[in-house]
């Protein structure tokens, strides 16, 4: 609702309260004064509203990184944009553990990436008993598996204004890399696939 309209239906809702008769007319200014103060007080009641989604917050969106313990390890300080922050924020705060398939995908899906898909190498060994079609994987593959990543990896090259200590060339997707290394359980291992 935009504020000329808050503000005639706070005016019509003001005037609606008075007693009937002739002490009050229709541009009373004492209801003048307070039509703009009541509409300002429902326009800001609704940013807390707003504010209360981690995927639309902007004021209070230190304050939530603060309690969900952002930035992390795997923040860039400085690099994020504020819709990724916020896309970070939310995949920390509603995200709902697991080691599933779905639940990697829907975090990557948070964090940006929705066409991300996810390869897993283990299944059954293949045997001199195997059919010619299995899998070759040994029983380590069990323990391994791939992000694959639709878009090209990000390369990062050292310029001019680079501190002494930095890369020289970094690649891939550091944020969700990292991402993907914190939640993924500990007798795995994750391989990231770029095209």
């Amino acid at each position: 609702m935009d504020t000329d309209q808050l503000t005639q239906n706070y005016q019509q809702q003001l005037h609606n309260l008075l007693p009937p008769g002739p002490a009050w007319s229709d541009n009373d200014p004492l209801l003048a004064g307070l039509v703009p103060a009541f509409a300002a007080v429902h326009e800001r009641a609704n940013d807390l509203v707003r504010e209360s989604d981690p995927r639309q917050t902007v004021e209070l969106l230190e304050r939530w990184e603060t309690v969900s313990g952002l930035p992390d390890s795997c923040s860039v300080p400085g690099a994020d944009t504020l819709e990724e922050r916020q896309r970070r924020l939310n995949s920390k705060v509603n995200a709902v553990g697991g080691i599933t398939e779905d639940f990697y995908l829907s975090v990557l899906d948070d964090i940006g990436y929705p066409d991300a898909t996810i390869t897993t190498f283990g299944g059954d060994n293949f045997r001199c008993t195997s059919h010619c079609n299995d899998s070759l994987h040994d029983e380590m593959s069990n323990f391994v598996w791939q992000v694959n990543f639709t878009e090209e990896t990000k390369v990062f090259s050292m310029t001019c204004d680079s501190k002494c200590n930095e890369h020289i060339r970094t690649w891939g997707n550091t944020v969700a890399e990292c991402v993907m290394n914190k939640l993924c359980p500990s007798h795995t291992v994750v391989i990231f696939s770029y095209p």
